[in-house]
């Protein structure tokens, strides 16, 4: 069974990790769709999220359709409609915990919130949980601990420093409606 497939049909909890201690560190509730998405599986070993933090990923192709993958949009309106050229694939990665530490945990979630990939700027409790590459570029994955959704975001649209002024929207409402969106395709 490949990674992905164990990540979308593992429950939420395998991993046996001590939350509270990382919500101490980090300063704040963490969402349950995020434990969700972390208590599964862990990655495979790679560096990804920046030189402080190791992180383990999953990655491949899928077969992309924008119409399935995205939910709804938040401002400019089916911007991912024709961002693929009409290529039915696309690229992905998605960052896992790689061990089960609470040192390394709390360290891993405070690089997913506020980690190289913000530039510095304030995104609200937004965590970096991945990306997917299309013909128009990389269009990040992330998770917003405010509302439990997992959103896409295009930052190379030039507006990087005001996130609602880039192109987004919401990709799922819980961890598990995001897992079904991959649909892997075999090379």
């Amino acid at each position: 069974m490949s990674k992905m497939k164990e990540f979308q049909k593992t429950a939420s909890g395998k991993i046996k990790l001590d939350w509270n201690s990382v919500e101490e560190e980090v300063g704040f509730k963490l969402h349950d769709n995020l434990k969700d998405f972390y208590s599964r599986i862990l990655g495979s070993k790679n560096r990804i999220l920046g030189s402080k933090n190791k992180s383990g990923i999953i990655s491949g192709i899928i077969k992309f359709n924008s119409i399935e993958f995205v939910n709804r949009y938040v401002n400019k309106d089916n911007w991912l409609n024709d961002a693929n050229s009409n290529n039915s694939y696309a690229e992905f990665t998605l960052c896992l915990l790689e061990q089960t530490n609470d040192k390394y945990i709390s360290d891993f979630i405070e690089e997913a919130f506020w980690g190289e990939w913000t530039g510095e700027n304030d995104f609200g409790h937004r965590a970096y949980v991945g990306e997917i590459l299309i013909n128009m570029g990389q269009v990040s994955l992330l998770f917003n601990n405010d509302t439990g959704e997992f959103e896409w975001v295009d930052f190379g649209y030039g507006n990087f420093d005001t996130y609602s002024d880039n192109p987004y929207g919401i990709v799922a409402d819980n961890t598990q409606e995001f897992l079904n969106k991959f649909k892997l395709v075999d090379i």
